[in-house]
């Protein structure tokens, strides 16, 4: 997505539609939404000019 602010309003509308499908406890639904949503928010990010390696260096340092 070449235009920022589509490319935001996309992240917004995939996260409020992973939390409706988690909401109604969809598993399925859960599991498409979130797909879409680190699509997006790869996209997104790559467009900021983040790495992924970025993103995993982050997340190295977090217990999950």
């Amino acid at each position: 997505l070449d235009d920022a602010n589509l490319r935001l309003k996309k992240l917004g509308e995939e996260t409020t539609e992973l939390v409706v499908a988690l909401a109604r406890n969809n598993t399925e639904e859960a599991a498409e939404e979130a797909a879409d949503l680190v699509y997006h928010m790869m996209t997104a990010l790559r467009a900021a000019g983040v790495a992924w390696s970025d993103v995993e260096s982050v997340l190295a340092g977090r217990r999950v």
